[in-house]
């Protein structure tokens, strides 16, 4: 096909890909293989590509085809490149400076590989026509001087990972026309310059985050009426929550030193995501938020006080409500009735009250995760969360539940499964879109969640999506420990610490072979170690201190490796064995029940007691005899008690 000038192979998953099979195409204009595997050096692939087009090639998209090696330094012969995307490759090295002397370059992608080394005003400097550039995810370094002023004016400037500090970049103050800003993590220390409003007055996803930026936040953001994403989080910045773009859809600026109310007017009808979390904001949650139709909002982290407010309609789109870490107090909230989309509810370290509605099963079919930790809510744990399906992460710890754990328990299906990934799809997170026409319309949460794990609180991201646990601790549950509890063989994490469970340790525990972390401390469970403990190879934390365990400590490769093993076992008086000091052969180290063990410890007392009495009884009547056999011996008459016996069997007996 000598006549070919354009061939898209984009997106087949094919192997082996030959530039050996495209050497006549000496009219090729336009080529584009992404997400095929090439599986090659660059430089062997683009030198097998024909050399008779090298100079019409306009288009090369190789994204993502398992490219390694060096860009070389002959790519300068590819003179009409005006679109290069090598994005999700593992190229490598510094990026020649002969690249960026193809002056028609006008899209330029290097994002997710592994160049080094730096950027500077000469590797630019000639690039007039560029529009868009994508240095992300790089261990590059822009060395670009205060006063440099490009020649090209973006599009699209893509710089996350990319380090461009201490300083903000000066030389974005002349880009006009950008769209879409992206230099989070670049290492910049510095104040928000007021020019940077002004710049980005156009664009429509803005992302500054994982800096330490300072300033003061403008009273409104009104005039950025093409904004649909603004993620500013992990910075320093302060003030109030100003008025929003009416086009906005989400809003991050989580992890700041936000303070003041929140205003009973966002001014954005259109928002669905709202991240506010870890910041100083105070006062109530308004009213107003019932009318807005988010899918994720989070305000963990602040100073709110008071109940939530009672909304008749609204909210019917929400997917995430994370609200812990405040002083928000009421009754379990009763308009997540009509939230019958959601997937994630945070509502610990709080001061809520009151008994769990039975309605959550029927109204929130699709939740996955329920964190009510560290509340006052009372009441027994309700039967009906084991109709949830996805019910894969509860948290009640630390509250006010009494009653017994529910066999029925065993019927949450989402904690029986062992998969890879067990988690509503919830929690993305935004990439440049292949396309920057592409709408950002997927719900986004990815705020840390406080997880207590292997004795400690961890926080966890996106993969929290993988987490299945069960915490019950620190509450006022009796009984015991269902048998049917081994059937969550998907648990990564179960806690029922610090309640008064009683009986035996389930002999079947064994099965929860995903455990990484079991803490049953703190209760009155009594009998031997169940042997099966030892199968659990993802153990790494256990904690059985404090209770009235009995016998010999199961041994096993795991259980020698567990986080500090000997505090495991503490607090249970007749455990013994390794890791602990006393051996299983010393008094009071044996096998039995602590029950037993005061059963043996009567029964040697009362026959210590018997054969003294027995003993002292002979003492006497010895006596009495000698006594009587002494006399006898002296005057050579037998006592008269012995009259009946031969008299030299009598005398026998006295003198013996």
């Amino acid at each position: 096909m000598t006549s070919l000038e354009a061939l898209h192979l984009g997106g087949n998953n094919l192997t082996g890909v030959k530039s050996k099979v495209l050497e006549n195409l000496c009219n090729l204009r336009v080529l584009t293989l992404w997400s095929n595997l090439i599986n090659q050096e660059i430089s062997q692939f683009l030198d097998g590509l024909p050399h008779c087009a090298w100079s019409k090639i306009e288009l090369l998209d190789m994204s993502c085809t398992n490219l390694t090696g060096e860009i070389p330094k002959w790519i300068n012969q590819w003179t009409a490149l005006s679109i290069l995307q090598l994005s999700s490759n593992r190229l490598e090295g510094s990026v020649p400076l002969e690249l960026f002397k193809l002056e028609k370059l006008k899209q330029l992608y290097l994002d997710g590989n592994y160049f080094n080394g730096s950027i500077s005003e000469e590797h630019l400097g000639t690039l007039v026509n560029l529009e868009e550039l994508d240095l992300s995810y790089n261990s590059l370094h822009m060395m670009i001087s205060s006063n440099w002023i490009p020649p090209f004016q973006l599009h699209l400037a893509y710089f996350p990972g990319v380090k461009m500090g201490p300083h903000f970049p000066l030389w974005l103050k002349g880009q006009r026309d950008v769209i879409y800003l992206d230099i989070s993590d670049a290492g910049i220390v510095d104040n928000l310059p007021d020019w940077f409003w002004s710049v980005c007055s156009n664009v429509i996803y803005l992302n500054i985050s994982s800096n330490q930026i300072s300033g003061r936040l403008p009273g409104t953001l009104e005039f950025m009426s093409s904004a649909v994403i603004f993620d500013l989080n992990s910075n320093n910045l302060t003030g109030t929550l100003p008025k929003l773009p009416k086009q906005l859809a989400e809003l991050d600026i989580s992890r700041n030193s936000l303070s003041g109310p929140l205003p009973q007017n966002f001014g954005a009808p259109f928002l669905e995501d709202l991240l506010l979390s870890d910041n100083s904001i105070n006062g109530t949650i308004p009213k107003y938020i019932c009318e807005m139709q988010l899918v994720v909002l989070d305000l963990a982290k602040n100073f709110l006080v008071g109940h939530l407010p009672c909304c008749s309609e609204g909210t019917t789109k929400l997917k995430a409500l994370v609200l812990n870490e405040n002083s928000l107090s009421g009754e379990f909230p009763s308009f997540l009735e009509s939230c019958s989309q959601l997937v994630l509810l945070d509502l610990a370290h709080n001061n809520f009250v009151g008994e769990l509605p039975t309605w959550l099963a029927d109204k929130l079919p699709d939740l996955s995760y329920l964190l009510l930790g560290h509340n006052k809510f009372s009441g027994s744990i309700l039967v009906q969360l084991t109709q949830l399906g996805h019910l894969q992460y509860v948290d009640l710890a630390y509250n006010r539940i009494s009653g017994s754990i529910p066999r029925t328990l065993a019927n949450l299906k989402a904690m029986v499964q062992e998969t890879e990934f067990l988690g509503n799809p919830l929690l993305w997170t935004y990439e440049r879109p292949a396309n920057p026409d592409t709408n950002y319309d997927l719900p986004k949460y990815s705020d840390s969640l406080a997880v207590v794990m292997k004795g400690q609180y961890l926080d966890y991201t996106w993969n929290i999506i993988y987490m299945v646990g069960l915490d019950l601790s620190c509450n006022s549950l009796v009984g015991e420990i269902p048998d049917e509890l081994t059937s969550l063989v998907g648990l990564n994490n179960l806690n029922v610490s610090h309640n008064q469970l009683s009986g035996r340790i389930p002999e079947k525990v064994g099965l929860l072979r995903s455990l990484e972390s079991l803490d049953l401390s703190y209760n009155k469970l009594s009998g031997d170690i169940p042997l099966s403990l030892s199968d659990i190879t993802m153990l790494s934390k256990l904690n059985l201190s404090y209770n009235n365990l009995s016998g010999t400590i199961p041994s096993g490769n795991q259980l020698q490796s567990l986080i500090d093993p000997e505090s495991s076992y503490i607090g249970n008086n007749y455990l013994c064995g390794p890791p602990l000091s006393r051996n299983c052969w010393e008094p009071d180290a044996t096998g039995g029940d602590i029950e037993e063990h005061e059963g043996q410890e009567a029964k040697y007392f009362y026959l210590g007691l018997a054969a003294g009495f027995v003993l002292g009884l002979w003492l006497v009547v010895f006596i009495f005899i000698f006594r009587s056999c002494s006399g006898s011996a002296r005057s050579g008459a037998v006592p008269s008690r012995w009259t009946h016996l031969p008299k030299g069997l009598a005398l026998q007996l006295c003198s013996g």
